[in-house]
């Protein structure tokens, strides 16, 4: 029976039906009107609940590459679509050389290939293996001011996160292209930042711009309660 549930929930967190974006946007408009002073507690409990089923379900023990067909993800605003042909990322604010990279560019950069583990806050894991650019890579070439703090990544689907410079260096974040071998556009395609150790609302998928900010700003989520952080196992 556990094998069957769990299955259930794998094949959920991966599938790209009408359902299924139904009921992320119904989970999305009840959060939504909790009160804001209330949404830390609730964030937090629904935290600690999902802990406790990772442990029921023995999600620590999953530890193989996951199958594409079997990587979750959620949107709760659907895939958007990006032209490859006229996609480009620009790195820009508090920096002294900002930057406008084409795809052909990013590829072309020293690379890496890495597997990686990423735990959603609602609960699932994805073992995947990725290759794209070491964030440093693109920081370097860009020099961020000495008075920068954070680095937010904003979206093609208008989603956006901030992470701190130093977090971003700590956890060797990186921007990846591809998802087990392949262009996954349901996954990111064709930038998305891969950082191990915090949670799926950390990777921000379909990247097209990177602001550094000398300021606390925070992103789409820790701005509606969950951890700011957002490292695994973090409930505040």
């Amino acid at each position: 029976m556990l094998k069957l549930v769990t299955r259930g929930l794998i094949r959920f967190s991966a599938s790209q039906g009408r359902f299924k974006w139904g009921v992320l946007r119904t989970a999305h408009a009840i959060y939504m009107a909790v009160p804001p002073p209330l949404r830390r507690h609730v964030a937090s409990g629904y935290i600690g609940f999902t802990l406790a089923l990772k442990r029921v379900f023995r999600v620590e023990e999953q530890t193989k590459l996951t199958p594409l067909e079997d990587v979750g993800t959620l949107s709760f605003w659907g895939v958007p679509e990006v032209d490859i042909a006229t996609f480009s990322l620009s790195v820009e604010g508090a920096v002294e050389h900002p930057r406008i990279f084409e795809h052909d560019e990013l590829i072309a950069l020293p690379s890496v290939d890495e597997l990686v583990r990423m735990d959603c806050v609602g609960g699932f894991r994805n073992n995947t293996r990725m290759s794209g650019v070491r964030l440093d890579t693109l920081l370097d070439m860009v020099v961020p001011a000495p008075e920068a703090q954070r680095v937010v990544f904003h979206c093609a689907d208008d989603y956006f996160e901030s992470i701190t410079l130093a977090d971003l260096r700590d956890h060797d974040a990186f921007l990846a292209y591809s998802v087990n071998g392949g262009a996954v556009p349901h996954l990111g395609y064709p930038l998305r930042l891969a950082i191990p150790g915090k949670y799926g609302y950390k990777w921000p998928k379909w990247v097209t711009r990177i602001e550094i900010v000398a300021d606390d700003r925070k992103g789409y989520w820790p701005e509606r309660g969950l951890p700011d952080r957002g490292n695994v196992g973090d409930r505040r």
